[in-house]
């Protein structure tokens, strides 16, 4: 019984040992293949780069220029703005004053109106 045990562990020893060997080489081959897809990567980035390179300059300068006109286009407004509420003002100012001549002056056109469009 001895024997068979001592040729079981002899062929177990092999199996492992094969094994060792069948893993290892199948970890060096993957790692070659994995270093050549991290090559193959970085080039791929790197002709990527190239390329969105001067796409995205162009970009930044499109966006200077709309940001300027965005700049200029606020400051019109604003300036119109001011404009706005500088008139506002002023006809309010009036307005109070002549509260009384806008009805009258309402009355006085339609009476008017009505007097010639009867004719």
């Amino acid at each position: 019984m001895s024997t068979a045990l001592t040729v079981s562990l002899i062929i177990l020893v092999f199996v492992i040992i094969a094994a060792i060997v069948a893993v290892t080489i199948y970890l060096v081959k993957f790692l070659m293949e994995l270093c050549l897809l991290t090559k193959s990567l970085n080039e791929t980035t790197e002709i990527v780069n190239k390329d969105l390179q001067p796409i995205l300059t162009e970009f930044k300068d499109t966006m200077k220029s709309v940001n300027a006109i965005a700049r200029n286009a606020d400051t019109q407004v604003a300036a119109l703005r001011k404009f706005v509420s500088a008139v506002i003002g002023f006809v309010s100012v009036f307005a109070g004053k002549f509260k009384f001549l806008s009805g009258s002056f309402m009355k006085g056109f339609l009476a008017a109106f009505n007097l010639f469009r009867k004719k």
